[in-house]
Order: C-alpha cells, then sequence, then structure tokens
C-alpha cells in the first residue's frame, strides 16, 4: 500500500511541476535573484534529496528546484535554467527517491529502472500539505534552512 501511496504521490507532484511549467512559452527571461540553503533531516545534513520551490499565487515565475549535496547544501536552477528565481513566495517540498530496500538509486540507472520511491514522509512532498516556504527577495537573500522530521506524520 505505501508503494502505490508513494508513486501516486510523485506521479502527482510530478504533474504539479509541468503544470507549473505550462507549454504557452510564457513570458521572456525576466530577472532572478540566487537562491541556496541546507537541508537537514533530524538536524543533521541529508544528501540527494530534490528541492523544489513553487511560486503562490502572484509570482509571475516558473518556480525553480535544487538537489542537496553531502552537507545538505543546494542552489535553486530556474525551471527556464537561470541560477535563482524570480522574486516572490514559493512553497518549498522535498523528494528524496531511493531504491525499495532503502539505498540509493545507481550511476546510470533512472528511478523508475529500479522501481524507486520516496524516502521522506510523505507530507514534504504534498504542495496541499506545505508548511515551508521562501520569499526570494531581489537582490542577495540569506541563506535558507530547512529541518525536517524524520517521524512526520501531517
Amino acid at each position: 500500500m505505501t508503494l502505490v501511496y508513494d508513486r501516486r504521490l510523485f506521479c502527482a507532484a510530478s504533474l504539479l511541476v509541468l503544470l507549473a511549467v505550462g507549454c504557452d512559452g510564457g513570458p521572456p527571461l525576466a530577472d532572478v535573484y540566487p537562491a541556496s540553503g541546507r537541508v537537514l533531516m533530524d538536524g543533521k545534513p541529508i544528501e540527494g534529496v530534490s528541492v523544489s520551490l513553487l511560486p503562490e499565487a502572484g509570482v509571475a515565475g516558473r518556480g525553480g528546484f535544487g538537489v542537496t549535496d553531502a552537507n545538505g547544501a543546494f542552489s535553486v536552477t530556474s525551471v527556464e535554467g537561470q541560477d535563482g528565481v524570480r522574486e516572490g513566495k514559493y512553497k518549498v517540498i522535498f523528494q528524496k527517491l531511493a531504491q525499495p530496500d532503502g539505498s540509493p538509486i545507481p550511476p546510470g540507472a533512472t528511478a523508475a529502472d529500479v522501481g524507486a520511491e520516496n524516502i521522506l514522509p510523505p507530507a514534504y512532498n504534498n504542495p496541499e500539505m506545505c508548511t515551508m516556504f521562501a520569499d526570494i527577495k531581489a537582490g542577495t537573500n540569506p541563506e535558507m534552512e530547512f529541518d525536517l522530521n524524520s517521524k512526520r506524520k501531517r
């Protein structure tokens, strides 16, 4: 049941990202501002977490994403491929895919190849349950820090 739920959640989140990207060509590339930070799990850095910034209503941008390194650090790249995102408020969601036994996805394999599943609590990858936000301002922004709780249910 968990695998089915995780796959449905992953598919729903992927669909939301695709909808955010859209297909209308969007506005021309605009000013973006650096956004970076760290992700911790129970106070410790966590590697390989996909961090997605989803624009709130009224934000002209399409959002951005990054992946944490061994120190939990990430930098955001806009959907358009620029370093940073447009000014505004964003929901922040998280996902970490691993093989069903919890081991990392091997080099050269895709998540689908190994039947990967999200190993973070599902609430962190659900925009409807989002409790973490980023407020990106014009200019330089402070480092963000998100400490995820491995026991979180909602």
